[in-house]
């Protein structure tokens, strides 16, 4: 099983129109709202790959009701944690002629202090041997040392954890609780290591000496790099970019996750997770890819050695 633990969900929301004009009236010739923040995403997608998916999070207001509510007919099982910060919305305008996104993201509302405490019932019941997928933000009032222990708790398990998140979390993860796997951004990694350089596997090299084993560092259109001990590899793809990207990366993580748990080795894992984040910047709106376009993508995506290893 592949559990998703998500502390920041959200409505999202795209509006799909002509064109996007400052200061005027826009009426969205698509709309699209789904249940929504990055590890929402994740599950959502990690059932559209044929894994069963238990997404974990914290749900609050009628917004959270509509969250449920959309996230019920897609296969994913909720477990949903009781809070009194309300579900926050993130709206995105795509403007469809200059294939733009202008995007709105609310932040998420400070944890009212009790989520950790359901948490701990919660992760008892993923077993050893599951996957635990962290991603998106952690909300400010969460106490991240407690957060970081239920998660060590769950490696002692002999749980495996892939974190896609930054922040001051981020590095207290890496020390106290040492992920299987961490899946970043170039610049949530740069924020990370307080450097920026302009190839990734010299940036690769920085992060994994904070302590990551198996590391992807994503750089949207331009690619990704992963290593683990046996070397890294870069990813290309002969596919154009979609317009829609909007959830790339966590279908990126979802597909990751997927083959990792399969067994696969990480190159193979490195051209599904490309394959599953170009499919769903095909359409609008987050792990919503067909599989004709996933298989289409995945035929024409590759992953090449890269020469130097951090």
């Amino acid at each position: 099983m592949i559990h998703t633990l998500g502390l920041s969900p959200s409505l999202d929301v795209v509006y799909v129109l002509d064109g996007v004009e400052t200061g005027s009236i826009h009426r969205p010739r698509e709309v699209v709202r789904l249940a929504g923040g990055k590890s929402l995403n994740v599950a959502r997608a990690l059932v559209r790959l044929g894994r069963p998916a238990r997404a974990v999070a914290p749900l609050a207001g009628p917004l959270g009701d509509l969250v449920a509510d959309l996230l019920a007919p897609t296969g994913v099982e909720l477990v949903r944690l009781d809070t009194t910060a309300p579900t926050r919305m993130c709206v995105t305008a795509a403007d469809a002629t200059a294939g733009t996104l202008t995007e709105f993201y609310e932040q998420a509302p400070p944890a009212d202090g009790t989520e950790l405490e359901q948490l701990d019932t919660v992760l008892a019941d993923v077993a050893a041997g599951d996957w635990l997928a962290l991603s998106g933000s952690v909300p400010a009032g969460t106490d991240l040392d407690r957060f970081v222990a239920q998660l060590a708790g769950l490696r002692g398990r002999g749980v495996r954890l892939a974190v896609d998140t930054h922040g001051p979390v981020l590095p207290l993860l890496l020390e106290v609780a040492a992920p299987d796997v961490l899946k970043v951004n170039r610049s949530e990694a740069a924020e990370l290591v307080g450097a920026d350089p302009a190839d990734l596997v010299e940036l690769g090299a920085a992060v994994r000496a904070a302590g990551a084993g198996v590391l992807v560092l994503t750089d949207g259109a331009a690619g990704a790099v992963g290593w683990d001990d046996d070397g890294g590899w870069r990813v290309t793809t002969d596919a154009a970019p979609g317009g829609y990207p909007v959830g790339s990366g966590d279908c990126f993580l979802a597909g990751l996750v997927a083959d990792l748990a399969d067994g696969a080795a990480l190159p193979d894992a490195l051209v599904t997770a490309a394959a599953v984040g170009a499919a769903n910047a095909a359409l609008p709106g987050g792990a919503l890819f067909d599989d004709a376009t996933l298989a289409r993508l995945r035929a024409v995506t590759r992953a090449v050695p890269v020469k130097v290893q951090p």
